[in-house]
């Protein structure tokens, strides 16, 4: 078996959520649902072994300054730290030896990437402009201006609970396995549509399976973090559709915002920023809703000077319509 969880990403992801909880549960269910799926059925049936990793985890952890960050940073900044991880996973090592400039000029680029923006003179007003919370504004400003000693307290929390990650993987290890093994036969097969957009983005991504973020995908470059319980909403085609894709392509033809960027992208590819600036939404939002358009298969990924393009998937909008034609007529 070649695919394995990678610890400095799974305990990052644990400790952003180190108690699994009703808001936690709730949330998985919501999820479930907008998929098209009986929520709570599904969760029943699957994620009791979530619930356990993360109780393992709990068990072990150990709490320190930059476990406490982690647990009350945005998404956008988790984000940016995944990136860097995997990017730079030496300096979980050897931050230490690190210049500041150099960490600095990574955690820009990291933001100048996340934020769309032309360069780092235009970085302030990006985020500014961004539309992205207070919060969030706070917690990257944050970070520009002490980034060796954030930094440093995330890297040391992680570091620190990498034992914790490990006993939750080893007590759970045989139920892990047979989902990494089940993922490595859907991968053979072309048989998850979500990970094949990444994939023909760049064919040399890097598949990082992940029990900490169970419906996760996470696309960062040549990186490819997919959630294992998305083994079992993609996994196996239904007369060339599977239902959740089914149902999530009704879903987005039925919501106008997610309608008029598929209008838009019938006239020529468009990046993030533009269809945000195109249709007055913000690029978290726009993000959310690409997200979705993707894992319904309406549209697919191109990568041209340094951004990602959205297009039409013709494939996946015939895909849809045999499946109307087969399942309802």
């Amino acid at each position: 078996m070649n695919l394995q969880l990678n610890p400095s990403i799974e305990t990052l992801f644990l400790l952003v959520n180190p108690d699994w909880g009703k808001t936690q549960k709730k949330e998985a269910i919501a999820k479930l649902d907008e998929l098209g799926l009986n929520g709570i059925a599904f969760y029943k049936a699957h994620f009791p072994l979530i619930e356990r990793y993360y109780s393992a985890f709990a068990s072990r952890l150990v709490k320190t300054q930059g476990s406490a960050l982690i647990a009350e940073m945005c998404e956008e900044l988790i984000y940016l730290l995944t990136a860097i991880l995997l990017q730079h996973p030496e300096w979980l090592d050897d931050f230490d030896t690190i210049p500041d400039a150099e960490a600095l000029s990574v955690i820009k680029g990291g933001i100048i990437d996340l934020l769309e923006a032309e360069g780092e003179a235009e970085l302030i007003d990006a985020l500014e402009s961004s539309g992205l919370s207070d919060q969030a504004k706070w917690q990257i400003s944050a970070l520009l201006q002490q980034p060796k000693q954030r930094l440093t307290a995330v890297f040391n929390a992680i570091q620190a609970n990498l034992t914790a990650c490990e006993y939750a993987s080893q007590k759970l290890e045989s139920e892990i396995n047979q989902l990494l093994i089940q993922l490595e036969e859907h991968l053979a097969k072309d048989d998850l549509p979500p990970i094949m957009q990444s994939l023909n983005l760049n064919p040399k991504t890097v598949i990082i399976p992940s029990m900490a973020v169970a419906l996760g995908l996470i696309v960062i470059d040549e990186f490819c973090i997919y959630g294992l319980m998305s083994n079992r909403l993609f996994a196996g085609h239904d007369e060339g559709l599977t239902r959740a894709e089914a149902v999530l392509a009704a879903k987005s033809l039925s919501d106008a915002s997610k309608l008029d960027i598929l209008l838009a992208l019938k006239s020529s590819s468009l990046y993030n920023l533009e269809i945000a600036q195109m249709l007055g939404l913000t690029p978290a939002t726009t993000s959310h809703h690409m997200s979705m358009l993707l894992a319904a298969s309406l549209v697919e990924v191109s990568k041209r000077d340094g951004k990602v393009y959205y297009s039409l998937s013709t494939d996946g909008i015939k895909r849809y319509r045999d499946w109307l034609d087969t399942s309802l007529l």
